[in-house]
Order: C-alpha cells, then sequence, then structure tokens
C-alpha cells in the first residue's frame, strides 16, 4: 500500500533531524502494514474460534489510519522508552534507600562507566511528557501538500 503524504513528511523530518534509523523503521513498519494474529483452521473447523494454531499476519494499513499509526510507532520508539527509564531509577532509588539512584552504563571493552544518562531529578518524567506533547501536536505541524497548476 501507497504511503500517505503526511506520513511522508513525518519520515523526512526524521531522516533530516538525524533520526535515519528511526526513519527507515517508520517506513518500513507502515510499508510492511500491521501485524495481526489469525486463527488457522481445516475444513472441519467452522469459525477462527474453533482454530486451535494462529499465525501472524501482515495487513495493509489504511491509508485514513496510517498518520495515527504512524504516530503510535513513534511514541512506542521514542516516548515509551523514556518513561520506563524514569520508572527504572525510581524503583531503584526506592530500593536502595538513597533517595537519587543514578542508572549509568559501563562499556564492555573498555570497562569504564559512563556518566549517567539523566541528571534531571529522580521520577522527572518531562522529557517524556515534552516528546508525546510534540507528537500529538505533529499532525498540525505537517505541511499541506501544494497543488501545482492551480
Amino acid at each position: 500500500m501507497a504511503i500517505i503524504e503526511e506520513v511522508r513528511q513525518v519520515i523526512f523530518i526524521l531522516e533530516e533531524e538525524g533520526f535515519g534509523a528511526l526513519a527507515g523503521e517508520l517506513l518500513t513498519e507502515i510499508s510492511l502494514g500491521r501485524e495481526v494474529e489469525k486463527g488457522i483452521f481445516n475444513d472441519e473447523q467452522k469459525t477462527t474460534a474453533d482454530a486451535g494454531e494462529t499465525v501472524i499476519a501482515r495487513v495493509p494499513i489504511d491509508a485514513t489510519d496510517q498518520l495515527r499509526a504512524a504516530l503510535d510507532i513513534l511514541r512506542a520508539g521514542l516516548v515509551l522508552p523514556v518513561r520506563a527509564f524514569d520508572e527504572a531509577e525510581k524503583i531503584a532509588s526506592e530500593l536502595s534507600g538513597d533517595g537519587q539512584f543514578r542508572i549509568a552504563f559501563i562499556d564492555p571493552e573498555e570497562r569504564i562507566a559512563s556518566l549517567p544518562i539523566s541528571t534531571r531529578a529522580v521520577g522527572d518524567t518531562t522529557v517524556a511528557d515534552e516528546l508525546d506533547a510534540l507528537l500529538t501536536r505533529l499532525p498540525n505541524m505537517i505541511i499541506p501538500p501544494t497543488v501545482d497548476g492551480a
């Protein structure tokens, strides 16, 4: 199925802003369609409710639903991981009793700890909230396609 202009603009914006991998993932997901679980049944089974096994199939995303699907994919790739990270730091802080537990990663080759990823207060979801608000505003920011010869 063809990708609508609004989704192409989102992909272009991501590419221009240095998020090529995310743009490529979005393009692939929209092109392939959404995953749907379907029942496998033989001639003896009358409905999918009778089916014992299921398979995951890809079905095209309707043009009217593509922009919402694209924003859901971006939300899952950007907002939800930030919220999960904030929640992980909050839980770790509560468990340690220290109050301000920071998550840092260790380079497996150099065995050197990186600086903490976040310098905000533990449990601060401001970044996730701002990303979510941006995704909510994004459809209104997209430039409508121009019509040549008008």
